[in-house]
């Protein structure tokens, strides 16, 4: 009789360190995006005061250096906290596959092979027969992380460059 009490409780406490740890990887994706709308803001801002002084751009201008330089360092934070929010979702989403309970396939499984690009199979309620699902190849390779840290880079090239040019003297 013992052992019948505590496995619902055991089963009780499984689901729901599940659904804490499901939480938590919602919770790490919109924190992850929150930071991805706050620098591209800050990038935007900065693009708009640098304008102007590039509609007539001049060599070893104050403002321009200074702002290249801020925007190096914008996004040589926006690096750091991208790739740290993408270990923390992805350490939460590790989380949520040790507690999923066996009967659910939804970060395990079917689940997990659907993100890894693998065909997954259905089967509806309606009875209408399995749906197949599967990322094609152009989907696999536009993955968010990847999108973002290609616009980090370009960011990080473009006031680099900016940077440099501004620095080098004018022959007049």
């Amino acid at each position: 009789m013992t052992e019948t009490t505590q496995q619902p409780e055991n089963e009780a406490v499984n689901y729901k360190g599940y659904e804490v740890a499901l939480q938590l990887a919602f919770y790490e994706g919109q924190i992850s995006w929150q930071m991805n709308v706050l620098f591209v803001g800050l990038n935007i801002g900065i693009g708009t005061i640098l304008q102007n002084k590039l509609d007539d751009f001049c060599h070893k201008d104050p403002l321009t250096i200074s702002m290249s330089i801020v925007g190096l360092i914008i996004n040589i934070l926006w690096l750091a906290t991208f790739l740290r929010n993408n270990r923390y979702y992805d350490f939460r989403m590790a989380q949520a596959r040790s507690l999923e309970p066996n009967e659910y396939s939804l970060v395990n499984g079917n689940g997990y092979d659907f993100s890894q690009g693998d065909e997954v199979e259905l089967h509806t309620s309606s009875g209408s027969g399995p749906s197949k699902h599967k990322l094609s190849k152009f989907e696999r390779a536009g993955r968010n992380k990847f999108a973002i840290m290609a616009s980090i880079i370009c960011f990080l090239i473009g006031f680099l460059i900016l940077l440099i040019i501004s620095l080098i003297p004018t022959s007049s």
